[in-house]
């Protein structure tokens, strides 16, 4: 049965269905749009339980129907959709996924078909924290990590073995202190890449400082982390590892804790809450006083795992297609609480989008007082149905962002009034509006204050002029005294001016000043990105700062000539000639030329056409380059940077060091060049079939 926490209307929709046949394929699209938006885009719309409840309606359907199971059923695959922009990786053997349960009985049933499947034998069983983040296998070999891989399809994952080696709580080397600690020939170590709240926190301040959006878990963090293809950026992430799974053809063990043990002997990270259960009665006890107390963790756990300990067990009871027969996810529901809703305030981001966001009573929810929660858009307002004074229910779930899961609707006021879309700005009274092929409403009003005030924070972010000592509060107060009324006023301040903003004296206001002074240098690239052009992020920047090197010259270009540039599609040119055809550019260039800012590339290299239409990956320590003066000589050579070696790649450039990359491009037949080589080839001193 779909629980009424799944949109209604598809719900409604399957309730219709009479034939199996049509709710059998609904089902399989409705659950593969919800792994896109889990896996892939990291933003899921539905709880754990809600999906497996959908999963488990869609098993069930097939079991009574075997005739209409086809291959390319979600039940018939394991896992995450793999990512591009990595190489894969066939695993040594399958990574399952595990079978969930919710409550006792599923978890009594599992005791009995463990029991059955021994044949009276009795189990003990090992029970362990479910980390929330995102599966790894590492692999060792002689005691050195020679790659690591996410879980992808079950069969074959994205080698990050460059992003994990940046983690400084795994060992590159496994100790070999003693002789029975000594690591065996191969070892294939599973675990989970994990964020604590703490550093969740303090990380989403940062984003929030540089202008950009929070993210709703660690969780989300975490797997765009490990999505990132600069491993540089992923040492920055506060990443941590827990190693929960072992498995060695050179030296098996008796036991699913001894491998734990002996992983921990080697300088693996394993999990301190583990407990070898005798009875179920003892599993139970586990999960419910970690359900009880999983908010006095400082990191997120979704539920409990429990194994049979014995290795000799496991594998006489084996595993099914999807899951193994020895173990069980026992997992927590939702955390949960119901509180009034007293109205509704609005958000405007930099390119004027409005936030809908719920003024809540306050309510003790997971460890956290909630007092507001986002409701996203207006769409999702209508979906939840909700009305103004409505008892709501809220949800953390593995979320630290509460969510608004729907309205009691028995409890809803007779003439409670629907919360509907506002007729105009609600921050400033402009007028709004729709943009066709999205759900978002925008104010029109390039001067919204809200709109202005976020847009600084962009300019002055890390990725784009990186104005030390310019916070959210002193942009505050810098556009509510008037003193700023757009970005670029930020170079026309005095240090009298900002003697009137509260918290600053004599010597912090000029610190300030030369800070903003500095940032005129700033690379074009830079000044690109803090334009805040809708769609343009730091890679696109820099494509666009080295093709046009001058922002006039930019300004001026055809939407053709864009849309055949690498990283800009039809929708990302359009929004550059939208940009820069309106009155506020044409402003704001008045002003950048009048504060003497650089709009010219400082970093120009000489263009030509040496590589043009060649797809090429840099690899390893670079001693001649820095990382984007490679990619801004590539560009300019009518190259295009690419971060995965393929049959497409043209050749590599290898570094000190190169890993991955460097075995791929040999298995493939890619050429590699030394950086010198590279020099040459742009010389034309050599060719590249030389």
């Amino acid at each position: 049965m779909l629980t009424a926490a799944l949109r209604p209307a598809f719900a409604q929709k399957i309730r219709k269905m009479a034939v199996p046949k049509q709710e059998i394929e609904a089902l399989r699209r409705e659950i593969a749009r919800h792994d896109r938006l889990y896996y892939a885009d990291g933003t899921p719309e539905i709880s754990d339980f809600d999906y497996d409840q959908l999963f488990k309606r869609l098993r069930d359907l097939e079991s009574a129907h075997p005739e209409l199971i086809t291959p390319d059923s979600v039940t018939q695959r394991i896992g995450d959709v793999l990512t591009e922009g990595f190489a894969s990786v066939k695993h040594p053997f399958p990574m399952l996924s595990l079978q969930n349960s919710y409550d006792l009985d599923d978890i009594s049933e599992f005791h009995h078909r463990v029991v059955n499947g021994l044949e009276g034998d009795s189990p003990e069983y090992s029970c362990e924290l479910k980390f929330d983040g995102v599966s790894l296998l590492l692999t060792y070999e002689a005691g050195f990590l020679i790659r690591a891989a996410t879980r992808g399809d079950g069969e074959k994952g994205d080698n990050i073995t460059a992003n994990i080696r940046t983690l400084k709580g795994i060992p590159l080397r496994l100790s070999a202190d003693q002789d029975e600690a000594s690591p065996p020939k191969t070892l294939f170590v599973r675990g989970e890449v994990y964020m604590r709240t703490d550093d969740f926190l303090a990380f989403n301040d940062e984003q929030v400082a540089e202008g950009k959006k929070p993210l709703a878990n660690p969780r989300n963090s975490v797997a765009g982390s490990l999505k990132l293809l600069d491993p540089s950026l992923v040492s920055r992430r506060p990443l941590r590892v827990v190693c929960y799974g072992y498995d060695s053809p050179d030296k098996p063990m008796p036991s699913h804790v001894d491998g734990l043990a002996f992983l921990k002997s080697l300088g693996l990270p394993v999990s301190s809450e583990t407990r070898v259960a005798k009875t179920i009665e003892e599993v139970i006890d586990f999960w419910q006083k970690w359900e009880a107390q999983r908010d006095t963790l400082p990191f997120e756990i979704d539920g409990v795992v429990v194994k049979v300990n014995s290795l000799a067990q496991q594998r006489k009871l084996g595993i099914t297609s999807r899951a193994p027969r020895w173990a069980i996810a026992c997992k927590f529901s939702a955390r949960q609480a119901t509180t009034l809703l007293n109205g509704v305030s609005f958000q405007v981001g930099r390119t004027g989008v409005l936030t809908p966001v719920a003024e809540l009573e306050p309510v003790f929810l997971g460890g956290i007082t909630v007092k507001r929660a986002t409701l996203h858009n207006f769409d999702e307002i209508r979906r939840l149905d909700l009305h103004y004074g409505d008892i709501v229910t809220l949800e953390r779930g593995g979320d630290v962002i509460p969510k608004v899961t729907g309205a009691v609707v028995e409890k809803r006021k007779r003439n409670a009034k629907a919360i509907t879309e506002p007729n105009s700005c609600p921050v400033c009274g402009s007028a709004l509006e729709r943009v066709h092929g999205e759900v978002a409403l925008r104010c029109t009003n390039p001067q919204d204050p809200e709109a202005v005030k976020r847009q600084i924070e962009h300019f002055a972010s890390r990725g784009a002029l990186d104005i030390a000592g310019l916070g959210s509060e002193t942009i505050d107060s810098l556009v509510d005294l008037g003193l700023v009324k757009e970005p670029i006023d930020l170079f026309f301040l005095t240090p009298k001016q900002l003697l009137s903003v509260p918290g600053f004296a004599q010597k912090s206001a000029e610190k300030l000043i030369v800070a903003v002074e500095e940032a005129k240098s700033a690379s074009l690239d830079r000044l690109i990105f803090g334009l805040g052009i809708r769609f343009v992020g730091e890679s696109t920047a820099r494509t666009l700062a080295t093709q046009f090197g001058d922002l006039e010259l930019l300004a001026k270009a055809q939407i053709e000539s864009l849309e055949n540039l690498p990283d800009v599609g039809p929708r990302v040119a359009q929004a550059i000639t939208e940009y820069f055809s309106t009155k506020q550019w044409r402003s704001l260039l008045a002003k950048l030329q009048r504060a003497d800012f650089q709009l010219k590339d400082t970093n120009a290299v000489e263009r030509g056409t040496k590589l043009e239409g060649m797809a090429v990956v840099v690899t390893g320590s670079l001693e001649m380059y820095s990382r984007e003066e490679i990619e801004r000589t590539i560009l300019s050579q009518g190259g295009k940077p690419s971060g995965s070696v393929s049959k497409k790649t043209s050749f590599v450039v290898a570094g000190e060091k190169a890993g991955s990359k460097l075995e791929k491009a040999a298995s493939l037949g890619v050429p590699v060049l030394t950086e010198e080589q590279f020099n040459q080839l742009l010389r034309g001193e050599i060719k590249l079939d030389s």
